[in-house]
């Protein structure tokens, strides 16, 4: 029997940690840990339903910015976990940015990083 997951490393074993599990048969994916992810195309990334950051170290969640252009604006909400005082480290990278042209989005941003 052909597993149901898939599982990729995304920048080999001694790159930036980033684990994406594709979910066959589904057109969805998992990830795990969210190092370089420069690698995985836009449509890989649309895939991702749920993403689980380990820890917020630079290598660990520098792909953040890139997950979050790709897939600001998508329909599907995309579920974010991390350890205690994650949902803080994503607040202030969202704070970071300048929000003039979030209103073209048919999605509510704090609706996507809060799921």
């Amino acid at each position: 029997m052909r597993p149901i997951f898939q599982p990729r490393l995304v920048n080999g074993p001694f790159g930036d940690p980033a684990l994406y599990v594709a979910v066959l048969f589904e057109r969805r994916a998992l990830l795990f840990d969210l190092g370089d992810i420069a690698a995985l195309s836009p449509r890989r990334l649309l895939r991702t339903g749920h993403v689980f950051v380990s820890h917020a170290h630079m290598d660990h969640f520098i792909g953040f910015d890139r997950l979050l252009r790709v897939c600001l604006g998508r329909p599907r909400p995309l579920a974010l976990y991390g350890p205690a005082r994650f949902i803080g480290q994503v607040e202030h990278k969202l704070a970071a940015f300048t929000w003039n042209l979030v209103e073209n989005y048919v999605v509510d941003l704090a609706s996507w990083c809060m799921r």
